[in-house]
């Protein structure tokens, strides 16, 4: 997975990562061993950290927070 994960947003790079999550986890339990899913663990490992980096970078910036309250909102008068 050489791409810029960062240049995609945050519900690509979940759908990314449940679907190669999947793939990894069908592989181990149907019996791969690990140093044969070392490219799958990879890609999980690397689109974790680009969705952790993503998820830092909205939850920095409050016009962007989910978690934003209008209360929190600032009153004009």
């Amino acid at each position: 997975m050489e791409r810029d994960l960062c240049g995609l947003n945050l519900d690509d790079l979940n759908t990314m990562y449940e679907r190669e999550e999947a793939s990894l986890n069908t592989a181990l339990l149907n019996g791969a061993l690990w140093e044969e899913v070392r490219d799958q663990r990879k890609n999980v490992t690397e689109l974790a950290i680009a969705i952790h980096k993503k998820t830092q970078i909205i939850n920095s910036n409050p016009a962007e927070s989910v978690y934003r309250k209008d209360s929190e909102a600032p009153e004009f008068i």
